[in-house]
């Protein structure tokens, strides 16, 4: 996508939701990876911005959720998929980034986190759960849909640095532990995740920089 318009618009109305091209490869392989997975990045006041220059293909497209991420993983996967098969753009010009706030944040922390934290019972996975779903197949998405392997095959994902901080008050209960809590949820994001100060900055940032934006929910 060479370029797009940016207009000021409301907190879900980005007017710039625009079909993507991708393409899929199998999964995991050494050749395609265009962003390898590690530490979550850390932002700065200098460059928060750091991580769209990790977007270097062709087809370049932020999708953003708010409420099911499962919706936003099946996506990236349909277009690492279907943009090979059917619009024969390789993988390698091909880049995805996932933007997540509100409850879709919950499945962007390891299981240790997610076991520390109880977000099981805050994020409707059911009672007692240890794992974060989203870190293995489930049965209602593609096997290939998940944060994990989406990583490996170059996704970025982008967590709200607000919806962390707002998880972190629930969690602490007290206010003196606010910090404290929201420092180690901060530190327990899956390795690769973005943690931006404010994701609907992030979001007009990319667009500004021509990346296609769709809003999923």
């Amino acid at each position: 996508m060479s370029s797009i318009t940016t207009l000021p618009v409301g907190r879900r109305g980005f007017l710039a939701r625009l079909s993507a091209a991708g393409a899929a490869a199998l999964l995991g392989a050494p050749t395609l990876l265009r962003a390898m997975p590690g530490k979550p990045i850390a932002t700065t006041p200098d460059d928060p911005d750091a991580w769209i220059a990790r977007l270097t293909g062709r087809d370049r497209t932020l999708l953003h959720s708010s409420e099911r991420l499962l919706v936003a993983l099946a996506g990236a996967h349909g277009i690492l998929r279907d943009a090979t098969h059917d619009y024969r753009v390789p993988e390698r010009e091909n880049s995805v980034a996932i933007a997540a706030h509100g409850p879709a944040i919950g499945g962007l922390f390891t299981d240790e986190t997610w076991r520390r934290f109880a977000l099981a019972e805050r994020y409707a996975a059911g009672t007692g759960t240890t794992e974060n779903p989203f870190l293995r197949p489930q049965s209602d998405a593609p096997p290939e849909a998940t944060v994990p392997g989406l990583v490996a095959r170059g996704v970025v994902f982008v967590v709200c640095n607000v919806a962390v901080r707002n998880l972190a008050r629930r969690v602490a209960g007290d206010p003196e532990r606010v910090d404290q809590v929201h420092r180690e949820l901060t530190a327990g994001v899956v390795p690769g995740v973005v943690v931006v100060p404010n994701v609907f900055v992030a979001i007009a940032h990319a667009q500004q920089r021509g990346v296609s934006y769709i809003h999923l929910d």
